[in-house]
């Protein structure tokens, strides 16, 4: 019995050593505009919390006006394994109609998508910027566009900023206009990173597993 549970321990440190990980996405600074943390507005419609005069959100709420957010940042890989990546839509506060992308394929629109929507995908891994962004159309026309991939995260106008929540997850906030409302409300998308559990890593698990139980069957025979 002491050798069993051996193997079976054995076995579960096999498996889990596929799927540590301390972190698999990260913000890194970028050049151009200063890149200290900024207060969150006070016009901010979501971090207002109950009461919200414009908006359009889904709860729980995860930052208030006492936080503060990062300008001239991206979120970056830093893992060079494969994980997975789940963006959820949080709502918005916002006259033009705002899309989110990734890998150049809308994946919300302010418009269409209802709140809480998902859309999840499996990273190849490999440390660099997440391709990613956000756009945005007035009545027809074209209003900005503004790129993770790029240099910074703010355009004439146009920017998004980032809440670090915890570990491997972020809140993405648009400001489509910040010449007039500064805010950044527009459209709020959740990021989260986890594990994928890699196929090689089952397969040993199972063959560990398998032989353990053959050897008990050649036990009870004896």
């Amino acid at each position: 019995m002491k050798k069993l549970t051996q193997g079976l321990a054995l076995a579960a440190a096999m498996g889990v050593t596929g799927f540590a990980q301390a972190a698999y996405i990260d913000v890194v600074a970028n050049t151009g505009p200063a890149a200290a943390p900024v207060a969150v507005s006070a016009d901010n419609d979501y971090a207002n919390g109950n009461g919200i005069p414009n908006g359009d959100f889904i709860g729980p709420q995860h930052y208030s006006l006492a936080d503060t957010v990062l300008l001239s940042h991206s979120l970056e890989s830093v893992s060079s394994d494969p994980f997975k990546l789940t963006f959820t839509y949080l709502g918005k506060e916002a006259g033009y109609t705002g899309s989110f992308l990734y890998e150049g394929s809308e994946v919300f629109n302010t418009g269409t998508s209802a709140l809480g929507d998902t859309f999840s995908v499996v990273y190849g891994g490999g440390l660099a910027k997440l391709d990613f962004g956000f756009s945005s159309d007035a009545w027809g026309n074209p209003a900005g566009s503004v790129s993770n991939m790029g240099t910074g995260n703010v355009a004439n106008g146009y920017n998004f900023s980032i809440f670090d929540a915890g570990e491997d997850w972020f809140i993405l906030s648009l400001d489509d206009n910040n010449q007039v409302d500064d805010n950044h409300d527009d459209m709020l998308v959740m990021v989260k990173a986890a594990a994928v559990p890699e196929p090689g890593t089952l397969a040993l698990l199972g063959l560990g597993l398998a032989g353990i139980a053959v050897r008990m069957r050649g036990r009870k025979k004896a």
